[in-house]
């Protein structure tokens, strides 16, 4: 693009934005001038001068039938929806993502309406409730993690072990170490079932994380000493598509030994 080309694209964002609510009005078809004034509450004037300044820009057009969005318009319109829904997502969950690292490979798909579970002073382990309400109703889980909890071994090995889950999963190799020292019982025995299967890597990931078809995907964060911040929890399948994406990706990076 050209530095003219720009500016006057900057011009038709700007546009967007302002005259948002005239917009979103004439998503819903033709509209008469004196309907917009009603309908919007402004006066007379300010309608004239919004219809001119959509016109200019090539968004609306005046027909017999009223005001109407082009079809650059309704994409336009479209798109600037879309982007304020994403934006708001992310800010509601800006809180955790901010601890991130921000290289950390996360997408808007398992924001986009996730609730936030934050530790917090008087519940510091309240966020693993959650995962572990997930590991106990799912048939089959996907995951990794950087940090292990001794909450994080129980639900597992019983998950495994008596409620029949089948675990993927790829954790840092410090992980693996300590449960080979301090669980090594019952690691053995969810292996031993066949049902848990661990990638162990050199690579620092950036956040844990469990997917579930059927239960939905919980993102947990972790800072920089490793202490649990809190979890986002979103059931859409996007985000479990994120979930098992992201697990690929983790799962071909782990070039440590394989078990089970």
């Amino acid at each position: 693009m050209t530095g003219a080309n720009d500016a006057d694209f900057r011009d038709v964002i700007s546009t967007v934005v302002k005259r948002r609510p005239f917009l979103d009005r004439l998503a819903d078809g033709p509209t008469a001038k004196r309907d917009l004034r009603d309908e919007l509450d402004v006066s007379r004037s300010t309608v004239y001068k919004a219809v001119r300044e959509l016109e200019e820009q090539g968004l609306v057009a005046e027909t017999d039938g009223g005001v109407r969005l082009t079809l650059v318009g309704r994409l336009l319109a479209d798109e600037y929806r879309t982007f304020e829904t994403h934006a708001a997502g992310i800010h509601d969950c800006a809180g955790l993502l901010s601890v991130l690292p921000a290289d950390a490979p996360v997408t808007v798909d398992p924001v986009l309406g996730a609730e936030t579970v934050l530790a917090e002073r008087h519940a510091p382990t309240r966020p693993v409730e959650y995962i572990e309400d997930l590991v106990r109703s799912a048939d089959r889980v996907v995951g990794a993690s950087p940090v292990v909890l001794a909450q994080y071994v129980d639900v597992f090995h019983e998950a495994i072990v008596s409620g029949g889950l089948t675990a993927d999963l790829v954790l840092e190799a410090p992980v693996v170490e300590y449960m080979r020292e301090d669980h090594a019982d019952r690691l053995g025995e969810a292996l031993d079932t066949g049902r848990l299967t661990i990638h162990q890597t050199d690579e620092t990931l950036p956040f844990g994380f469990v997917a579930s078809e059927e239960e939905g995907l919980v993102l947990i964060v972790y800072d920089e000493s490793g202490e649990l911040r809190g979890v986002l929890l979103n059931d859409a399948r996007e985000a479990v598509d994120w979930g098992e994406s992201t697990f690929r990706a983790f799962r071909e990076g782990a070039e440590g030994p394989r078990l089970g």
